[in-house]
């Protein structure tokens, strides 16, 4: 791992701050002008008049030059595989059951896989509309201060992670904002806001339990705000209209539910011994969490339930956490909406400690975006939102009230600071997605057909580990699941029409995430290894000589190539490594190279 050239990455995400919070104050100078000969009075009253507009559109032309370098890897090559080859009955009653979130996603995509559009093209083309449609939203609709709306879409999540690669949850961030947009008004339109809930829950497992608390919030404060008796029947039947959409939101919330719930032999549900228990992750959602959605890069992508930290990095993320909750709690008690913010958060975290990974904080990012929403559209903020002890927040309010502009600047001031991080994450992983290869599925395909290879026997090692005790002293049990493929394989696989793997459960071109047994792995070990020698191998693994054995192979019959290399991005951390096969000694002396 290494940072890609960070400190040169922060000036130029602080100069484009710098530039967002010109545009948005109107602090361009007359004299600069007239300096220049330019009538840029002109230029500047029109960004500042349609700078929502200008957002937009920068926005959308940052993640469409991304995407055009950005090489799909394996979550968004499984998704494609699923919505191309998998029949619409196994989308929607069986692969929910092992891919944790509703079938919404697939269906979307089984349109162009279907139709035979290329695989960036249609899949790109999909996440392309879902972010457009996401950053519309927010920076359209959102209440917040300009220079707020100006930044917080070029933001890591919202940007990159979201916008750029394939996955739900740029739909999901549109589920949230529509809800935000429309919560002030839930009890005079109530079918609005139960649609958007319905497309929340279609979105993810997550999106379910957001889904429930926002509806249970909304159902306990009709009842509490009922004036006829009893209050409960005058809550729950008092709006006819809003009864019905919470009927149609219950049933289908039921329905997602049993949908998604993982069967026996999920992966996903099968977790490994030794990490974190369930207690602790919903202690570290609540602690480390939102400190690294917003400041810190201490973690990798990993699960929740494989997350370790050092102490002094869980110290700062606590801190951190700790400041952001005694924002965002005062906010919302000041507005009596800290029922909204517990009751989402809770119900959140307590889904997570299920199979919770690090690229869904952004998730935690969207939800304090959509608690503001919804908070600033009953009061703007101001000086008593700070959480600061009573007689010092007087003090501060005192000296502010005739310093309103100094004000102002400390206040675009305390938004540049607190989405920085953020944005120079953005950066560094942009700068890394165009200068190298994200994933090597796109140059392995390219190796498979510039040389031929399509038809020749590719075998994938899968994920094995013998009890290990490694150098730091943890120790690691033996672990070995045979549906477990190598994710480059995966990668490449879109790129064909037909599967480069052999040997893989019933014939699936993508994992399918299903734990076998010790005697279905042994008969199918031994089914592929009655074939005889593969053309190919491929995975990573330290333990090349157990496969071999495994599949009755000698390793001297094999030449090892590296066939591309990858660098993937996380925050301002890089994880390079180099995909590598091992080719059958007849065969690599036919390639150009041998």
């Amino acid at each position: 791992m290494g940072c890609l050239r960070g400190a040169s990455q922060c000036r130029t995400v602080v100069a484009c701050a710098l530039l967002c919070l010109w545009l948005t104050d109107g602090g361009y100078s007359t004299r600069g002008a007239r300096r220049m000969g330019l009538s840029m009075n002109t230029v500047a009253d029109c960004l500042q008049r349609h700078y929502r507009v200008v957002v937009f559109a920068v926005y959308l032309a940052v993640v469409i030059v991304t995407m055009a370098f950005h090489e799909p890897w394996f979550d968004e090559a499984q998704s494609w595989l699923i919505a191309r080859d998998c029949p619409y009955r196994d989308l929607l009653l069986v692969r929910p059951h092992y891919e944790g979130h509703p079938p919404l996603w697939w269906l979307l995509l089984s349109i162009p896989a279907k139709l035979g559009v290329p695989y960036e093209w249609g899949l790109k083309g999909v996440e392309l509309v879902c972010s457009a449609l996401m950053c519309g939203l927010l920076v359209f609709r959102a209440p917040l201060p300009r220079l707020a709306v100006a930044l917080l879409p070029f933001t890591y999540f919202l940007c990159y992670q979201y916008g750029v690669t394939s996955r739900p949850y740029a739909l999901m961030c549109c589920a949230l904002f529509v809800i935000a947009a429309c919560w002030k008004s839930r009890d005079e339109h109530p079918w609005r806001l139960t649609a958007a809930f319905v497309l929340l829950c279609c979105t993810s497992s997550y999106g379910i339990a957001l889904a429930c608390a926002f509806a249970l919030v909304w159902m306990v404060r009709a009842i509490r705000g009922a004036t006829g008796r009893p209050a409960v029947r005058d809550g729950l039947f008092g709006n006819p209209a809003r009864f019905a959409a919470w009927m149609v939101l219950l049933a289908v919330g039921l329905v997602l539910t049993a949908c998604v719930l993982p069967r026996s032999d999920t992966f996903g549900a099968v977790q490994d011994p030794g990490g974190n228990p369930p207690i602790a992750q919903f202690a570290l959602f609540w602690t480390v969490l939102p400190a690294e959605s917003m400041f810190t890069a201490f973690a990798g992508d990993v699960s929740l339930h494989g997350l370790h930290m050092g102490v002094l990095a869980i110290a700062l993320c606590v801190a951190l956490s700790l400041a952001i909750w005694s924002v965002l709690a005062r906010v919302a008690l000041r507005r009596k909406n800290l029922d909204l913010l517990l009751v989402t958060y809770v119900l959140l975290s307590l889904c997570a400690t299920k199979y919770f990974s690090m690229h869904h904080i952004g998730i935690i990012f969207a939800l304090f975006v959509v608690q503001l929403w919804i908070n600033v559209q009953d009061k703007a903020l101001g000086i008593a939102d700070i959480p600061l002890p009573t007689p010092l927040s007087r003090s501060l309010r005192a000296a502010c009230a005739t310093h309103a502009v100094r004000v102002a600047h400390i206040a675009r001031i305390a938004i540049v600071v607190a989405l920085l991080p953020s944005l120079v994450w953005t950066a560094a992983a942009i700068a890394c997605d165009i200068r190298y290869d994200y994933s090597a599925g796109r140059a392995l395909a390219t190796f498979v057909r510039n040389n031929n290879l399509e038809h020749n026997r590719w075998v994938s090692f899968w994920r094995y580990l013998p009890d290990t005790t490694w150098p730091d002293g943890t120790h690691t049990n033996r672990m070995e699941d045979t549906y477990r493929y190598s994710w480059p394989a995966i990668a490449a696989n879109p790129y064909f029409a037909r599967n480069l793997l052999d040997c893989t459960y019933e014939g699936r071109t993508f994992v399918p995430n299903q734990v076998p047994s010790r005697a279905q792995m042994n008969r199918e070990i031994a089914s592929c290894a009655a074939k005889g020698a593969p053309e190919f191998l491929i995975g990573d693994t330290d333990f090349p000589q157990y496969f071999f054995h495994r599949l009755g192979l000698k390793r001297g019959d094999y030449r090892q190539i590296v066939v591309a290399s990858q660098h993937v991005p996380w925050k301002t951390w890089v994880t390079s490594s180099d995909i590598a096969v091992y080719v059958r000694s007849d065969v690599y002396r036919t390639l150009p190279h041998a």
